[in-house]
């Protein structure tokens, strides 16, 4: 292939590349650009085309205006026919620099033009000749195609012009640019246009939520949900679950221990989160005393708790307090450990709805230990 279709092929394909994307080009950025391609001498050299390869070096001063610096090598053969010696290796350095201006700097694809000066240095070793020092001026330009925000794919040609006597060379290569640091561009929100009001449009119907339980109407699959029940998206009540813990008096008591405040907090709690549900608060005494002594003590055990139930903001309506005495132990009155179990109250919760778990669980250690230490040791 002569060296003009070459050069010609070339442009064209740098041409067809040209589209355009985002922006890659940054100011005050270093770069660096290993190349290869091919280099074509003029006739008048006796050199043949050959591969040539290199590293540019450069410095972008704004996102248009940059510099580069170059070497690269060239090894070629003497492609005269006359003498024994007949297509010798030749060796060309290279080295030079380019004022680089760069179109569409804001875009993906930069296309660029470059203008320079440079040397190159011939030598043939299997001859006895002396190295060739020449000075050259070139031009051309290229392509920049950034595959991220630091690198990007590039092709450049090149005519290199040398005087006395005159040559034309032509040289062009593929490589890679990587652009360290510089200035980042600097990426603004996107605009979110202003709404446009229907000056005639009808408002949207108001939302309706006749149960109160958060889901409208128009979604609610389960309507008339009782207040305070907890519902998923479509309205219908998640299961609930309470626990229910008995607490413990002492001997011939109506107090409460600090344990015992400690459980009834809890159940307290449940209860503010559960507000349609209501209670029976049952006082319990062990055997010891009389059966009338022993079902007032319970009124005032089922009593006491009630009221220190209302302190922490449950609705007294809610509760209903009742003694059973001594006729429902839940552990033999013959050992004093059986008689403090006894001595306890105990919840039930009144009207269940199906959605709600009851967990009725005996009194806490705490509270039966405390309600033994502090326990009289007779009862009246």
């Amino acid at each position: 292939m002569n060296k003009k279709m070459t050069v010609g092929l070339l442009g064209a394909s740098l041409l067809g590349l040209a589209t355009g994307a985002a922006a890659q080009n940054r100011a005050e950025a270093w770069t660096l650009t290993p190349y290869v391609g091919g280099y074509l001498f003029d006739s008048k050299q006796d050199l043949e085309s050959a591969p040539i390869f290199g590293l540019r070096a450069g410095y972008n001063f704004t996102e248009n205006w940059g510099a580069e610096l170059f070497g690269s090598y060239v090894l070629t053969e003497s492609d005269t026919d006359s003498g024994p010696n007949v297509n010798v290796e030749s060796d060309v350095y290279r080295f030079g620099g380019n004022i680089l201006y760069n179109f569409q700097p804001t875009k993906k694809l930069v296309p660029f033009l470059a203008v320079g000066v440079g040397r190159y240095n011939i030598t043939i070793p299997d001859l006895d000749r002396p190295k060739t020092n020449k000075t050259l001026a070139e031009y051309g330009g290229g392509l920049k195609y950034f595959v991220g925000p630091d690198f990007a794919l590039r092709a450049d040609i090149r005519h290199v012009l040398g005087f006395s006597p005159s040559i034309s060379n032509f040289e062009y290569t593929f490589g890679v640019t990587w652009e360290i640091g510089g200035v980042k561009p600097v990426v603004l929100p996107p605009v979110t246009p202003e709404p446009t009001i229907c000056q005639t449009c009808a408002p949207p119907p108001p939302r309706v939520d006749s149960d109160g339980d958060g889901v409208e109407d128009a979604l609610d699959k389960c309507p008339n949900t009782p207040k305070g029940f907890r519902v998923d998206s479509t309205g219908c009540i998640i299961e609930q679950t309470i626990v229910l813990r008995a607490v413990n008096f002492v001997l011939d008591g109506y107090e409460l221990t600090a344990p015992a405040k400690t459980t009834l907090d809890e159940i307290a709690s449940a209860l503010t989160a559960q507000p349609a549900l209501s209670l029976q608060i049952g006082g319990h005494t062990d055997s010891t005393g009389s059966d009338q002594y022993n079902q007032k003590l319970s009124q005032r055990r089922a009593d006491s708790v009630r009221t220190y139930m209302i302190s922490k903001g449950i609705d007294g309506s809610r509760m209903i307090a009742k003694g059973y005495g001594e006729s429902e132990p839940i552990s033999s009155n013959e050992s004093p450990e059986g008689r403090a179990d006894n001595r306890r109250v105990e919840f039930k919760l009144l009207d269940k709805p199906s959605f709600v778990k009851v967990y009725n669980e005996e009194s806490s250690r705490a509270s039966k230990t405390a309600a033994k230490k502090l326990g009289k040791t007779k009862k009246k």
